[in-house]
């Protein structure tokens, strides 16, 4: 079994990387790859609960990131320092995340099998 890495470093909004890199963390599970997300930068403000993009032409990532529990994805990453620059709290995001400090992704990239950068 292949261990997947998907890196998510933009914004939920203006582009379909958030759909996308969800979509392949999906798939690969659905294959029985051990998946996991690491979510870095501006990818951050993907996890933040309570979202309400209505008038905007994409759909919360919320409802999607909900299904990750459904595929077995239990290892969901986020960068701890990132987080506080944008003044958040793991309390305001949508998802339970592991938080690594920026210089323990190294070791996070060096156990992955195959990355995915969205």
């Amino acid at each position: 079994m292949s261990r997947i890495g998907i890196i998510n470093t933009r914004p939920p909004y203006g582009s379909t990387a958030t759909k996308d890199a969800l979509d392949v963390a999906l798939v690969c599970a659905s294959y029985d790859q051990n998946t996991s997300l690491l979510f870095l930068g501006d990818g951050i403000y993907q996890l933040i609960k309570g979202q309400s993009p209505e008038d905007l032409p994409q759909k919360n990532p919320e409802n999607m990131l909900q299904a990750l529990d459904m595929y077995d994805i239990k290892h969901v990453f986020a960068c701890e320092e990132d987080l506080k620059e944008r003044g958040l709290q793991a309390c305001d995001l949508t998802l339970s995340v592991a938080l690594l400090q920026r210089n323990t992704i190294g070791e996070w990239l060096a156990q992955q099998d195959r990355i995915f950068n969205f």
